[in-house]
């Protein structure tokens, strides 16, 4: 975690945050692009809105995937309780 944000890192928050109807697409597209597996994609995104430079260039698209991850991980712990 730098102090600066790559292009490519623009480039994947920039995949992460357009509008999809299938996540499948989006992570066909982060396979085609950045040569990622789909699982290699989420732990890029993940590691990228955890970069404070990422929340300065893009706060509205990180907040958002910050409360989306949230938000998953609330709901696979109710799964676990209940």
């Amino acid at each position: 975690m730098g102090d600066t944000v790559t292009n490519e890192e623009k480039a994947i928050l920039k995949l992460a945050t357009a509008p999809y109807k299938y996540a499948a697409a989006r992570e066909a597209d982060a396979t085609e692009q950045f040569g990622l597996t789909p699982t290699q994609y989420w732990q890029a995104v993940n590691r990228i809105i955890d970069n404070p430079a990422a929340r300065a260039y893009d706060p509205h698209g990180t907040a958002l995937l910050i409360r989306q991850r949230t938000s998953r991980g609330r709901t696979a712990i109710r799964r676990r309780l209940f």
